[in-house]
C-alpha cells in the first residue's frame, strides 16, 4: 500500500485492517478479524503492532506524513506565500482523492486514541496548522495578502473547508487537484490586497515540488 515502509505480513495487516475498520468501523472490528483476514498469526501481528490503536496511528501517517513532507520542503525553498497557501490547498484536496479511505477511518474514529498515540495526532496536526498560519502571517507582513483579524482563525477554516472533502468527493468530473485549484483561487482572490477585475484568471499558478 502506497506510503507502507515494510512488506509481507505487515503490508498484509495493514490493508486487512483498513479494509475492515472502512466496512465495519474501528470499534467494531477486532484483531482477531484483521489477522484472519489478512491471513496472519496474531503473533506476526503484535510483532509488527503493540495494539490495535497503532493500526488507527498509521492510518493517520500515511497522509499526514505526505502533506508535511510536501509544505515543508516548499517553505525550505522559500516560495511565496501565495504560492506556499495554494499548494497547501491543492494538497490537502489531492489527498482526499487519493487516501480518501485511509481519511474517513481516521476522522471518524480518531476519538478512540489515546495516550501517547493521541498526543503523536495531535503534534502532528499542530505542525500542519502552524506552518499554514506561519504562511498567511507572511503574506500579510509581505503585503501579498489584506490584514485578517485572526491568520489562525483563517487557517482553521482554510484546513476544515478542504479536509472535508474525503466525505463527497469521488472520481469523476474535477479532479481532487482541479479542486484545490478552484478553492485556492476563491481563497487567494479573497485575500488579495488589489483584486483582479472579474475574469482575469488565476490568481496564482504552482507547480507541486
Amino acid at each position: 500500500m502506497t506510503g507502507l515502509p515494510r512488506g509481507g505480513a505487515f503490508a498484509a495487516i495493514v490493508e486487512a485492517a483498513v479494509d475492515l475498520f472502512h466496512e465495519h468501523g474501528y470499534e467494531a472490528t477486532s484483531v482477531q478479524q484483521v489477522v484472519e483476514r489478512a491471513r496472519v498469526t496474531k503473533g506476526a501481528f503484535y510483532h509488527h503492532f503493540a495494539a490495535k490503536e497503532d493500526l488507527l496511528l498509521l492510518i493517520h501517517a500515511t497522509f499526514i506524513d505526505r502533506q508535511l513532507d510536501v509544505l515543508r520542503a516548499a517553505v525550505s525553498r522559500g516560495r511565496p506565500a501565495k504560492e506556499l497557501l495554494a499548494l497547501v490547498t491543492e494538497e490537502i484536496l489531492v489527498g482526499a482523492g487519493a487516501d480518501r479511505r485511509y481519511q474517513t477511518i481516521f476522522f471518524e474514529h480518531r476519538r478512540f486514541l489515546s495516550g501517547d498515540r493521541f498526543t503523536a495526532v495531535q503534534k502532528k496536526r499542530e505542525e500542519f496548522e502552524q506552518l499554514v498560519v506561519d504562511i498567511i502571517e507572511s503574506g500579510i507582513a509581505d503585503g501579498s495578502f489584506r490584514r485578517v483579524p485572526s491568520a489562525r482563525v483563517l487557517a482553521f477554516g482554510l484546513i476544515g473547508m478542504s479536509a472535508w472533502a474525503y466525505q463527497w468527493y469521488r472520481p469523476g468530473g474535477m479532479t481532487p487537484r482541479d479542486i484545490g485549484r478552484l478553492y485556492a483561487d476563491t481563497v487567494l482572490h479573497g485575500l488579495a490586497t488589489e483584486r483582479p477585475p472579474a475574469g482575469c484568471g488565476s490568481a496564482t499558478e504552482i507547480t507541486t515540488p
